[in-house]
């Protein structure tokens, strides 16, 4: 059955935050802030509720670096946030960090995350050491389950209500905190609070 414009707008939105938390290069930075921002904006704001104010700040905040045509500030901030801050990583972008305790990659939360990417016959689409619970591949997951759930398979869309409730968004809300915390780039934090706000919608959409 054909999928609703509000769903195909979260599925947008679900690529544009893995688009910015695998770290885009200077033309991918460039064809958001020229044409793909605009465009999804235009759409979110037809629907109450979805996150139109933390779109529009990062389309704003990405103004002044396509106009200069220089996206360097944010490949340095990527580097700092999530890769390999002076004191230590702030935003780590993996699960199994933002679960309580000592932060450890390839945990419980890593394994798991395996065993759906497997069941599901999706392949890991980052480095080969990357663990499988790195929020980009947790969102592709979830993309599959919401496109294939909402287009002809009930049991999915139901996979995918839960693991947007009951796995990402506890986490996800921690690594927001922990990303705010940090001074981060507004388009940063800003794609945050649309990875929770998809999150909190998904079950409801």
């Amino acid at each position: 059955m054909p999928i609703s414009q509000s769903k195909i707008v979260l599925l947008n939105l679900v690529e544009l935050c893995v688009a910015v938390f695998r770290g885009p290069g200077r033309e991918d930075w460039s064809r958001l802030a020229d044409t793909a921002l605009p465009q999804l904006l235009g759409h979110v704001q037809a629907f109450p509720g979805f996150p139109s104010g933390p779109l529009r700040g990062m389309a704003d905040a990405l103004a002044p670096l396509a106009d200069a045509g220089d996206f360097s500030d944010l490949e340095t901030e990527y580097v700092r946030l999530f890769i390999a801050g002076p004191g230590g990583i702030p935003a780590p972008l993996y699960e199994s960090c933002h679960l309580g305790g000592e932060r450890r990659t390839m945990g419980r939360s890593a394994l798991d995350m395996r065993d759906r990417l497997a069941a599901a016959g999706l392949s890991v689409a980052l480095d080969s050491n990357e663990p499988p619970d790195h929020l980009t591949l947790e969102l592709e997951y979830l993309y599959h389950l919401c496109a294939e759930g909402w287009a002809n398979d009930p049991a999915l869309a139901e996979q995918a209500e839960a693991f947007a409730a009951q796995v990402m968004l506890p986490w996800v809300r921690r690594f927001r905190d922990a990303l705010a915390g940090a001074d981060p780039h507004p388009v940063y934090l800003d794609a945050a609070d649309i990875v929770v706000a998809v999150l909190e919608r998904v079950p409801d959409a």
